[in-house]
């Protein structure tokens, strides 16, 4: 009877334990289907699902670390910041050694414009990995939002180096270069995405409004020409690319482009003006001032408008007009250095040369080194004054300035 009350106690044992075998492995099976459901729904960019898989894995495993990080990496990508702290602090508490948890974390505190503290996360992840890419991708990020913008484009470099298909850390560190002005360094990051990347776009658009700002027109045309190519929808292409043709002097062709993104209603402000430009350079000042005329209809109280209308006048030789149009110009902007020049050469055409020096003072008033103006106060000096002393004076300052203009008079007044 013993014998056989121990042969039950022993099977209820075997029994109990093989129960306790199955729960564990049927948690596990639990555990692990909706683990990967979660895995598998991020990759599908399905965050919703994503975080509800991991939510249901915490679960049945409390102390799952990993899926503790898939439910804060789902509410991070859902842009659910608040919620994403609490599981990615949890992954932390149960192994801090997850140099991903660290990452994460920072990426949080960074959306919520904590930098200070992201930074902090990203320097831990960075002691456990020296050869995570991301980490300083991110802290670039964090340093360019405190403006620590020379220590972000090392973070960017070094992400780079990392990670060479990382376009983002490219097109950040163009970004803090051209926060510093540093435009020869983001060339150079332009030129090394575009070694990774050949047919960007986007790449290949802003290096050709880049080199259009910084007046390398030949090496503007062909990276806008080959954006066009990849994509030839986009008019602020052709509006770039007319203003590198009108900076080459090719004004037809830039006519061109400019008519082309006025008939899509593309920048129309801009456009107009650009046009007019070209217009002016090609002696067909009907047109130019057709095209300023419109433009001060959408931009009554732009100053610039009205100054190029008086420069069509002057060159038309109505001096007299041109006053109306300078002086709109300056009412519109008081610190206009190049409308109160004109003004004066309007006046001096009109040989009211004594009212023309009124003007040039204060276009040198507002720039120093104005070296024309220098020289027409000196000749309006000198007609208006017994003496060429003031405007020997002025010419000599002319001169200095790089005006060479001023050799000739100098050399017939001042000695």
């Amino acid at each position: 009877m013993a014998k056989r009350t121990f042969a039950l106690s022993l099977t209820a044992l075997v029994l109990a334990v093989l129960v306790v075998i199955f729960l564990l492995l049927s948690r596990n099976r639990f555990y692990n289907n909706q683990f990967n459901k979660g895995k598998a729904f991020i990759e599908q960019q399905q965050y919703n699902k994503a975080a509800d898989a991991f939510k249901k894995a915490t679960q049945w495993k409390k102390k799952s670390a990993g899926a503790w990080l898939g439910l804060a990496q789902s509410r991070y990508l859902l842009k659910q910041y608040d919620d994403a702290l609490e599981p990615v602090s949890r992954t932390i508490g149960l192994d801090s050694l997850i140099s991903e948890a660290y990452l994460y974390r920072g990426m949080i505190f960074a959306r919520k414009n904590m930098h200070p503290e992201a930074i902090d996360n990203y320097n831990t992840a960075l002691r456990m990995d020296s050869l995570f890419a991301q980490a300083y991708y991110q802290r670039g990020v964090s340093r360019a939002g405190l403006g620590e913008f020379r220590a972000s484009v090392a973070d960017y470099k070094k992400a780079m180096e990392l990670d060479k298909d990382n376009i983002e850390a490219y097109l950040k560190s163009i970004e803090a270069r051209s926060a510093m002005e540093d435009f020869k360094g983001a060339l150079g990051d332009y030129d090394k995405l575009l070694e990774v990347d050949p047919g960007n776009y986007e790449a290949l658009f802003n290096r050709g409004y880049l080199k259009v700002t910084l007046d390398d027109t030949e090496g503007a045309l062909s990276d806008l020409n080959k954006a066009i190519s990849i994509r030839g929808d986009d008019p602020e292409l052709f509006l770039q690319r007319g203003v590198a043709l009108a900076k080459k002097g090719d004004y037809d062709a830039a006519v061109s482009d400019f008519t082309l993104c006025i008939e899509k209603k593309h920048s129309l402000s801009k456009v107009l003006y650009n046009r007019a430009l070209a217009y002016l350079h090609m002696q067909k000042l009907k047109e130019a001032s057709n095209d300023l005329q419109q433009l001060a209809k959408i931009e009554p109280e732009n100053p610039n408008v009205y100054y190029t209308l008086g420069v069509i006048t002057s060159i038309k030789q109505d001096y007299k007009g041109s006053l109306a149009f300078y002086d709109k110009a300056i009412q519109l902007n008081p610190s206009f250095a190049d409308a109160y020049f004109n003004r004066g050469v309007s006046l001096g055409n009109l040989d009211l040369h004594r009212a023309a020096i009124i003007y040039y003072d204060k276009a040198i008033q507002l720039r120093k080194d104005y070296a024309e103006a220098y020289y027409s106060r000196a000749v309006s000096k000198i007609r208006t004054q017994p003496s060429a002393r003031e405007g020997c004076v002025d010419l000599k300052k002319a001169l200095e300035l790089g005006y060479k203009q001023a050799q000739e008079l100098i050399a017939i007044h001042c000695n």
